[in-house]
Formats: C-alpha cells, sequence, structure tokens
C-alpha cells in the first residue's frame, strides 16, 4: 500500500515538474528512480525477513526452562573456601 501511494507522489511531482519545465523526459526519470528505490528497499526488507536468529520455539524455551529449574542449588561459598594470602 505504501509503494502504491509513494508511485502516486512520485508521479504527480514527476508530472508537475514535466509540466513547468515543458519536458516528459523528467516524468520517466522520476519514475525510474522511484522504482529503483522500491526496488532497493523490498529486496532490503526480503532479505532481512529471511535471516534466521536462531530463537528455539516456545515449546522449547519452557523445556529448558524447566530443566534449569530442577537443577538442585549450589552451596553458597563461605569464608573456609577460599585461601587468604598474606
Amino acid at each position: 500500500m505504501m509503494i502504491l501511494i509513494f508511485g502516486a507522489l512520485a508521479f504527480t511531482v514527476g508530472a508537475i515538474a514535466s509540466l513547468a519545465l515543458g519536458t516528459w523526459l523528467i516524468l520517466v526519470a522520476v519514475m525510474v528512480v522511484h522504482a529503483l528505490a522500491s526496488a532497493v528497499v523490498i529486496g532490503y526488507a526480503w532479505h532481512q525477513a529471511g535471516k534466521s536468529v536462531d530463537k528455539p520455539d516456545p515449546l522449547t524455551e519452557a523445556r529448558i526452562e524447566q530443566e534449569d529449574d530442577r537443577e538442585p542449588p549450589r552451596a553458597a561459598r563461605t569464608a573456609r573456601d577460599r585461601e587468604v594470602f598474606s
């Protein structure tokens, strides 16, 4: 939808510039620039949408969290666990 809106805007601006300057080549140039810019934006969006972020599905995330909850808590360290150097 946005491409159609910006395409219509580019066509309108190009038509006004063409009428003001008396040459229709400006309209063609504006539409070519718009088509190229749209192709770049769509290509970039398509490329970004295809990237994988290696995020597990919700069921796997829940299973991982459940396994973490079952691990016994670690004993807290005391002063006797550390050597003191003087």
